[in-house]
């Protein structure tokens, strides 16, 4: 297993995008010297009217030049920005996503709203970083610089002081900031626990008034809602103070500029330049302000999303290591195969078109050894062949196409029947599709539901009965004639008429099934019964039909 690449927010082309950042940044620069150098002029030439008349058009064409260069470049900014931070933060989601769903169960076990959380919170504090913080940081480093220029052009002891002010202004940010971290980490995780709360109670709703735990609910979010806005309050403080030290920063620069413009006998045309270029100053001076801000943002996002990418994950075969089984009728061998604290050296034999009963009480690890015979949970040592092929060395495609799982945990997704029976086939023909239906006996469901096939499903198959819902898992895995069919208590909480199309199935399937169940009817329809018990599975043989109700 392996664990995921965390894309670079300057990577490829978004480092083409932070070089024209750079380079608006240097247009910003030369245009605060250039304003500079005008206005210096233009108070020259007012204090000699008679020179001024033929000099005005050109000086006034040129700062409306200048207004439009600089309005076009801010324009053009905001519009790289956006473009670098969508970039970063789409390949990061998309690189989150794909590695949460090839995360084997049992190493990512988050709740679904702390899971959420990665996918709108931390990639809003990152994309902040990246279109807010980074671009400003290309943009304001550069035009400081020029800002400064202009100064030591104007009064070299003018620019000295100014430089002299801001630094300390960052050195004081500096200072901030660690406390501005602990404030930040602190309020994503109540904001994690408020989301997590909020979204599986309201997911499972029914069962708080079931029970007459609304009000127990509404406190307790309630609770968590006032510690996580004290501990936004906290952390907005920090920011407050952080924003506060920029702008007494720049009004600090602003009256130094004129002091030290008073020591150094600057004339009033030099003065009325340096002023203009401080002017001009503090918006860079802001946007550096807000950098330390999104920097922390990022930083505490960036680490939550890192733990997630460091969680293992199976790895792609090259197209050199995949062995593709040969045509067979889907033999499932399993060699001395554990999984700590589940699976302890199982090794049993299943011939190619039989049915296996997989008993054994609640707990035991019947399940587990079904996402392991579906290749979805690597085992710690040992290995499964499919027709004379290790799982781990078949493409991960083909291996889907050939074994499909049903069970509780592999529920409907939201979007309409059909959706749902193609989800693992999408380009399954009709005359697939009608078989598929026909094995699972979902055709009598569709003629009952009012738009046939195009009836929406909720999340989970909200809007169908357990065996409507059950049929549409079975054709869905159907679908595409797969070699080898787990049944994780296909047969469980049904009706009669539902349990009969479970019946129905396992019969006219052609290849070989296993099913865990705690029906002893269910022994008619199977060849073999495994038992697992304490990590280790028995096989039935003689009076296994017999043994069939105590086993279960």
């Amino acid at each position: 297993m392996s664990a995921a690449v965390v894309p670079k927010p300057l990577h490829g082309r978004r480092a083409l995008l932070f070089a024209g950042l750079v380079a608006l940044g240097l247009g910003h620069a030369l245009a605060a010297i250039a304003w500079s150098l005008l206005v210096r002029a233009m108070i020259h030439r007012l204090g000699a009217p008679q020179q001024a008349t033929g000099w005005l058009p050109g000086a006034g064409s040129t700062a409306l030049g200048l207004a439009l260069a600089t309005a076009a470049m801010l324009g053009l900014e905001r519009v790289l920005a956006e473009r670098l931070g969508q970039s970063w933060v789409n390949d990061l989601r998309v690189t989150v996503f794909e590695h949460i769903a090839r995360t084997p169960v049992r190493e990512y076990r988050r709740s679904t709203g702390a899971t959420s959380l990665r996918f709108v919170g931390d990639m809003t504090a990152l994309r902040r970083w990246a279109a807010l913080g980074l671009a400003k940081l290309a943009v304001a480093v550069p035009m400081l610089a020029g800002c400064l220029v202009a100064l030591t052009l104007a009064s070299p002891l003018v620019a000295a002081t100014v430089g002299v002010v801001v630094l300390g202004g960052f050195l004081g940010i500096q200072a901030l900031t660690p406390r501005l971290y602990e404030t930040s980490v602190e309020a994503r995780r109540r904001r994690a626990r408020v989301a997590a709360h909020v979204t599986e109670r309201v997911r499972s709703r029914l069962v708080m008034q079931a029970y007459g735990q609304e009000d127990k609910e509404r406190r307790l979010l309630h609770r968590r809602s006032s510690r996580l806005a004290g501990a936004m309050v906290r952390r907005a403080r920090m920011v407050g103070a952080v924003r506060a030290t920029g702008e007494a920063t720049i009004m600090i620069a602003t009256g130094t500029a004129l002091v030290a413009a008073f020591i150094a006998g600057v004339d009033a045309a030099a003065a009325a330049g340096a002023l203009a270029v401080i002017g001009i100053l503090t918006t860079p001076l802001r946007d550096l302000t807000r950098v330390a801000e999104y920097r922390v943002g990022a930083t505490v996002s960036m680490e939550r999303l890192a733990a997630t990418l460091r969680r293992p994950i199976r790895p792609r075969l090259d197209s050199g290591e995949v062995v593709e089984p040969p045509e067979g009728a889907g033999t499932l061998s399993v060699r001395n195969v554990s999984v700590t604290g589940v699976l302890s050296r199982v090794s049993v034999e299943l011939p190619g078109g039989s049915t296996v009963a997989l008993v054994g009480p609640n707990g035991s690890g019947k399940s587990s050894l079904l996402t392991v015979l579906a290749g979805l949970l690597l085992p710690d040592s040992g290995q499964v062949l499919l027709d004379g092929v290790d799982l781990r060395a078949v493409d991960e495609q083909e291996l889907r196409r050939m074994i499909r799982l049903v069970g509780p945990d592999l529920p409907l997704l939201r979007g309409t029947v059909a959706d749902n029976i193609r989800y693992a086939a999408p380009d399954a023909d009709e005359e697939a599709v009608a078989e598929a239906i026909r094995l699972s006996g979902l055709d009598e469901v569709l003629a009952e539901l009012p738009d046939g096939p195009r009836t929406r499903v909720g999340e989970g198959g909200t809007g169908l009965s357990a065996g409507q819902r059950q049929r549409v898992a079975l054709a869905r895995a159907v679908l595409g004639r797969p070699r080898v069919l787990l049944l994780d208590e296909a047969d469980a909480h049904l009706d009669p008429t539902a349990a009969t199309a479970v019946d129905r199935l396992i019969a006219g399937f052609p290849g070989t099934v296993v099913v865990v169940t705690h029906r002893p009817e269910r022994i008619n329809s199977v060849q073999m019964v495994w038992r697992l018990r304490g990590g280790q599975v028995e096989v039935g043989t003689d009076g296994w039909r017999e043994q069939l109700t105590a086993w279960a």
